[in-house]
């Protein structure tokens, strides 16, 4: 049993515009230190500390477990520094298997901690810090709910940890669970907590509640679980009831709501900006380090692994690699870019460069145009006459052949373009690290999660179809409580099937690289089918297409539906089975 833990000063982590003088880190003497709701609370940002891991959300569980899907791949077309993680051709001794294990169990093992020495702390904390303990207690049990829910999805048989005592056994005693037993622990957990919870707008409780979690975070978080829960592998039908009432609940709340603007969510996430409108469940990033390079920082690869690639050595801007991109296919397949703003918002068709070049350039044959940033230019690919090209001339029906090969290896990911909406001076000069922010849920997941359960219970409804019409309507800029049809609308009369498909494309339109989609292809049952698929579609776009999307080689039915249980984990516990399509 671990003798100290690690306790994050509230201020230093979640408010960027707090005094740097104090440490990040406290060292504590966990068995008197909790005597008050602040102790408790510094405590409880120990636990937020650990989702910012590179192993949880700062990178795996938000950038590369969604990887490979139709709509987002690893760049290139070899298998080098982890892109076989990203193509499905790992093992079980992979690193990033391993550690994601670990790190999500080592956070459970936290929030065990801290509740078990809450409760033995209770006689000494005063009456009037009472209320905001049990808030305190409810955010370790979501965010203990959600690790074990990234656990059962990722791996499905996994163990089931409820005090520190039992983490404490001998692993050769540990047992996986079934997984509806776990599932079972985890809505128990989010439904307890949503009733200790205050809404995000309605927190009298909590002097800052900023990125902090709320009613809104626990009840989306149990709405996801239930749309999980009724697909594939368990199919328990019933959990559609359940996850159409949660979503309700939220809807009817009025305690959230859709931006007006598209792009104000991308804007707040590169610059720290906390509005829980349409924020139900945000993961925080803040390192006070220009270079991100202290051991005691909090940052992520948001916007460096998934952004718009800058030229190496660009100043003033930071070097960025963008390895993770948008499927080529998956942009052409976007019904109506003319006017659905969210395709130029969510993939770019450029890069940056830092350079007083315009136009054409004969020296290295590229294109390059006005970014509105000082001494930064778009840079794009030539075609036949020297003109540039833009995706929409490699997707038009007389589209050549240079214009396709432009973007054999996709387009970069727009949402978390920090050389657009950061200051310069503001980045980090870490090329590979920043401050951007992750969206766990937004409250049109919830639109979306609402209207796909109310279909598979009934089929569409006209409630269904307003869900669905309000998150097209804010991409489409116009007035999402219009009482007249626009042109974002979905056509009527759709049957249950139709509407289905609507429902699934909708969510890869509004939601794209924000680490759901390979989820929703597994839990619709087609994961494997799609894969194959994307292959075919990409080299019917432009032949040989699918040399960059190893995918469709190495992805096999009724394995990459789950990760392998770690090589060390099954050398330690002789008592568990590898994943069925994992074994030898």
């Amino acid at each position: 049993m671990k003798k100290e833990i690690i306790a994050i000063i509230a201020a230093a982590v979640l408010v960027p515009s707090c005094s740097l003088d104090e440490n990040l880190y406290t060292y504590i003497d966990e068995s008197t230190y909790i005597t008050d709701a602040a102790s408790a609370r510094n405590v409880l940002f120990g636990l937020y500390r650990n989702l910012c891991s590179l192993d949880l959300y700062g990178d795996r569980l938000s950038i590369v477990y969604d990887l490979p899907t139709d709509i987002a791949k690893v760049d290139g077309n070899s298998l080098v520094n982890n892109r076989d993680f990203c193509c499905n051709a790992h093992t079980a001794s992979n690193s990033w298997v391993q550690n994601t294990w670990r790190y999500a169990y080592n956070t459970i093992y936290n929030a065990n901690d801290f509740m078990e020495k809450v409760a033995s702390a209770r006689s000494r904390i005063p009456e009037d810090d009472q209320a905001a303990v049990d808030v305190y207690v409810a955010e370790a049990r979501v965010i203990r709910a959600l690790m074990y829910f990234e656990l059962v999805r990722n791996w499905e048989n996994i163990s089931l940890f409820t005090t520190t005592a039992q983490s404490r056994l001998h692993p050769s005693t540990f047992r996986q669970e079934d997984p509806e037993t776990v599932y079972g622990f985890i809505e128990t957990e989010l439904r307890e907590a949503a009733e200790l919870l205050p809404w995000a707008t309605e927190d009298n409780i909590r002097t800052d509640n900023s990125f902090m979690i709320s009613k809104g975070s626990a009840l989306g978080l149990l709405a996801r679980v239930y749309v999980t829960w009724a697909g594939y592998p368990l199919l328990d039908t019933d959990k559609w009831t359940d996850a159409k009432e949660v979503c309700e609940e939220i809807i009817t709340s009025g305690k959230h709501g859709l931006l007006a603007d598209y792009e104000e969510l991308w804007r707040n996430a590169c610059n720290s900006v906390w509005n829980p409108t349409e924020s139900l469940f945000e993961i925080s990033f803040y390192s006070p380090m220009i270079s991100s390079s202290g051991a005691n920082n909090c940052s992520g690869y948001i916007g460096k692994w998934n952004g718009v690639y800058v030229v190496t050595n660009t100043s003033p801007l930071v070097r960025v690699d963008a390895r993770y991109r948008a499927v080529t296919t998956f942009a052409a397949r976007w019904p109506d870019i003319e006017n659905d703003r969210r395709f130029y918002l969510s993939m770019a068709d450029y890069y940056y460069e830092g350079t007083d070049k315009l136009g054409y350039s004969e020296e290295d044959n590229r294109w390059y145009e006005e970014s509105g940033i000082d001494g930064i230019r778009k840079v794009y690919r030539v075609g036949y006459g020297r003109y540039k090209v833009d995706f929409t001339d490699a997707n038009s029906p007389v589209g050549e052949t240079l214009a396709k090969d432009a973007y054999k290896d996709g387009l970069y990911v727009a949402k978390w373009d920090l050389t657009k909406y950061q200051a310069a001076g503001d980045q980090l000069s870490d090329g590979n690290l920043s401050n951007a922010h992750w969206y766990l849920i937004r409250y049109s997941d919830v639109l979306l999660m609402y209207a796909e359960a109310v279909n598979e219970i009934s089929g569409p409804t006209s409630e269904a179809y307003n869900a669905v019409n309000m998150v097209r309507r804010r991409g489409y800029g116009l007035d999402v409580n219009s009482t007249e049809p626009t042109i974002a609308d979905l056509a009527t009369g759709m049957g249950q099937e139709e509407f289905r498909q609507a429902i699934r494309d909708e969510r890869a339109y509004e939601l794209c690289f924000e680490g759901q989609r390979k989820q929703d292809l597994i839990r619709w049952g087609i994961y494997y089918d799609t894969i194959v698929q994307t292959g075919i579609d990409l080299d019917n776009w432009r032949s040989q297409f699918s040399d960059n999307y190893l995918a469709a080689t190495y992805t096999i039915e009724g394995r990459h539906e789950l990760q392998p249980i770690p090589q060390r984990e099954l050398d330690l516990m002789p008592l568990y089975e590898q994943n069925t399509g994992w074994k030898e």
